[in-house]
């Protein structure tokens, strides 16, 4: 009698243990023969992909440049996590979307024996698996993935960007630097750049050091004559890798593409006005610095405890759902706004309230607040944020990290 008493106390401890703390499990029906659910690696290794590290995606991208004759990088996440910074010199095929972007290597002439690197979000992204299956049922077969992806690259290299990227971080006021010779950067250059040459940056770097913040978390773009210039990739390396500046992006269209898209290009010295960020609260919602983001601070400190007019959508697989979420989230994957419509998704948002999506690494979360916006013309995105960040779901704790 004593030994059920015990069990039965035990399992209570158990249950309430997993609803109260910050991620949960979902409860499952016990299975004789369940079988475990497979990690994104074995799932890549069971299809016969290769999986590379950052030294072999380092020594092919090379001084940056596209070498297409030789390899395709392909980024697998939405475009806006491509705009925000990619691994440079990589083409942009969404997995949600592949038929849409995959013309883009017939345009380029790939031949179907190309070597093709995917890569996405990191080790539990399944988007570069996606991609790569997709792009070997239609013929190319020389297919690897970058399975450490973005998170890794970033902490060991410089980034790309695109003008959109660019143009958000000017308005920022965010520091540019004109890679070019001096007498070219006199004649005209994005508002507010400094010059940087890198032909003198390598020489000499020291006068040029001193130009640049001492805070080493300081956003930092570096452009020079396009995409077939090296100038820009040189400095950003230098930056990122020699002088530990954490966040360096090349912006490789260049003075070339600023121009060609009718944004200003002034002389040096010219005063570049910045665009205030919101920091406001709005109701009970903190906002984040970009567009539809919420504040990562504001986010974790609702975790366990938040009003009852927010809501927090999950928009992960309801398999990766399963293993482990923040209390009290829902689940509505984004996958179902491509296989269901946008009809389905809007009527399974929750009614009233501020509605946050989150996922594993911000990719799909902002996925489903810009499909909303773009896609189905939502019409109260002024209810809906998305969280940026990487989060860990194991370990019975939601450890979150920009």
């Amino acid at each position: 009698m004593k030994k059920n008493l015990l069990r039965f106390i035990l399992a209570l401890f158990v249950v309430f243990s997993l609803f109260f703390a910050g991620c949960a499990k979902q409860a499952q029906k016990p299975a004789a023969a369940e079988t475990p659910k497979k990690s994104v690696k074995e799932l890549i290794k069971e299809a016969g992909f290769e999986i590379v590290d950052y030294d072999y995606v380092k020594g092919l991208v090379g001084n940056g440049l596209r070498k297409f004759e030789k390899v395709v990088i392909i980024d697998a996440r939405p475009e806006r996590k491509y705009d925000s910074g990619h691994i440079p010199g990589a083409i942009n095929i969404p997995d949600t979307k592949f038929n849409q972007y995959v013309g883009q290597l017939g345009k380029l002439n790939i031949t179907k024996d190309t070597l093709l690197i995917t890569y996405c979000g990191g080790f539990h992204c399944i988007k570069s698996y996606h991609d790569a299956k997709y792009l070997r049922d239609k013929g190319y077969k020389n297919i690897k993935v970058y399975l450490a992806g973005m998170p890794d690259w970033s902490k060991k290299s410089y980034a790309e960007i695109t003008h959109k990227y660019a143009k958000k971080l000017l308005d920022k006021g965010v520091l540019f630097i004109d890679a070019r010779p001096d007498r070219k950067w006199k004649k005209g250059t994005i508002p507010g750049a400094i010059n940087i040459p890198d032909t003198k940056f390598m020489r000499n770097p020291e006068p040029y050091l001193a130009k640049l913040p001492q805070d080493k978390n300081t956003p930092i773009v570096v452009f020079c004559g396009g995409y077939k210039c090296v100038k820009s990739h040189n400095v950003a390396r230098l930056l990122k890798e020699k002088y530990g500046y954490n966040k360096v992006y090349a912006y490789a269209g260049g003075l070339p593409e600023w121009k060609q898209l009718g944004y200003a290009v002034a002389a040096p010295g010219a005063k570049v006005i910045k665009k205030a960020v919101s920091t406001q609260t709005v109701g009970t919602i903190k906002p984040g610095p970009d567009e539809g983001t919420v504040a990562i601070e504001f986010f974790k400190a609702i975790i366990d405890d938040r009003p009852s007019n927010i809501h927090i959508v999950d928009v992960r697989s309801p398999e990766e759902f399963a293993e482990g979420h923040v209390k009290g989230a829902i689940n509505i994957p984004v996958d179902d706004m491509y296989k269901k419509g946008c009809d389905y998704i809007i009527n399974k948002l929750p009614k009233d309230g501020y509605i946050i999506f989150m996922c594993a690494s911000g990719g799909r979360a902002g996925e489903m607040y810009f499909g909303l916006l773009e896609d189905c013309s939502y019409k109260e995105m002024n209810r809906l944020y998305f969280l940026d960040a990487h989060v860990d779901f194991s370990g019975g704790k939601c450890k979150i990290t920009e």
